[in-house]
């Protein structure tokens, strides 16, 4: 039987009877092709739409990841900047402030405005981008602050070593004269009264006329003669509280009077043999500005080597007889 060939059964003839196509059903069977055509077309063209990407827009897209690229590397660069500058906090705790007797930064004082609020607009982009955008926000201010943070502690640490230098520019820290240590501080016997003494300070065998330098920045707060000293020059050093003495001299330099000021090294007087003394020498003190006598070896250590300063260590220890009533 030939495809596509349609009969119906005639009961008046009591047969079948073949169908003949008319020309309406030819058109219904054309249109109803043509419509499911149409949608099949519909379709493939929405896609090839919905897929297809214009040359501005591949542009685009490539410029996004580029951007996203570099917005990645920028954010790891600043988060190594960040561990650079924890590195240096940490240099300011336990250098910087413990060499001039600063208090640390608190950790809460570093913490304070660390984290922040979330930023709900960063939502509209893609998770990648929100993600890095707010991974760059977050290490940017936590940077920012640190450096605000140190940039302050610098400041304040360089006012403190500022105060720090200028104290141990008035601390006694060398010899104060060329010459053999011959007596040293503590109990000694008095040469005159023949009875162990207190010996308030240090006495340098020398010469009459030997150079005699202020040992620390000062002013000085007293020249003249003074009991048993004989020729006395007194410098006060405020900013570290202390004051030295300088005994027995011949005389004193030119322009050394009452209020000079002096700085360490400075040719103030001369070695003498003046007041209660029995030999040429000077006599050095340090005292505090209560009065209270300080032993004068613990502060020659800058000026000499290890080995010099451990003979003078070996020389003041000695029971020398004092040279001079003081």
């Amino acid at each position: 039987m030939p495809k596509n060939t349609y009969y119906h059964y005639d009961h008046e003839a009591c047969t079948f009877v073949e169908v003949k196509p008319t020309a309406s059903r030819y058109l219904k069977h054309a249109a109803a092709v043509l419509v499911v055509a149409l949608v099949i077309a519909t379709g493939a063209t929405w896609y090839l739409w919905s897929t297809a990407q214009t040359p501005l827009e591949i542009s685009q897209q490539e410029e996004i990841e580029r951007l996203r690229t570099q917005l990645a590397t920028t954010t790891g660069q600043v988060a190594s900047f960040t561990e650079q500058m924890q590195a240096l906090e940490a240099k300011d705790r336990d250098l910087y402030r413990a060499l001039l007797g600063a208090e640390p930064i608190s950790d809460d004082v570093r913490q304070v405005g660390v984290g922040g609020a979330r930023d709900e607009s960063l939502d509209r982009y893609s998770l990648p981008t929100s993600r890095l955008l707010r991974e760059n926000a977050r290490t940017s201010n936590q940077l920012e602050r640190q450096i605000a943070l140190q940039s302050q502690s610098f400041e304040d640490l360089l006012a403190l070593a500022e105060r720090h230098k200028e104290r141990l520019d008035q601390t006694p820290a060398m010899l104060p004269t060329q010459g053999r240590l011959t007596s040293g501080y503590g109990m000694r016997r008095h040469p005159i009264f023949r009875a162990r003494k207190m010996h308030n300070g240090v006495d340098f065998s020398t010469p009459v006329g030997t150079p005699v330098y202020a040992t620390a920045d000062g002013v000085v707060s007293f020249r003249g003669v003074s009991g048993g000293y004989g020729n006395l020059l007194r410098i006060r050093h405020a900013k570290s509280n202390r004051e030295t003495r300088y005994a027995h001299l011949s005389r004193f330099a030119p322009g050394v009077s009452e209020g000079s000021a002096v700085k360490r090294g400075d040719l103030v007087a001369y070695t003498g043999n003046t007041g209660l003394s029995t030999a040429p020498h000077l006599h050095y003190e340090v005292r505090d500005l209560g009065g209270e006598p300080l032993n004068p070896v613990t502060t020659f250590a800058p000026g000499v080597t290890p080995q010099e300063y451990q003979d003078l260590v070996e020389q003041a220890a000695e029971d020398n007889p004092m040279l001079g009533g003081t």
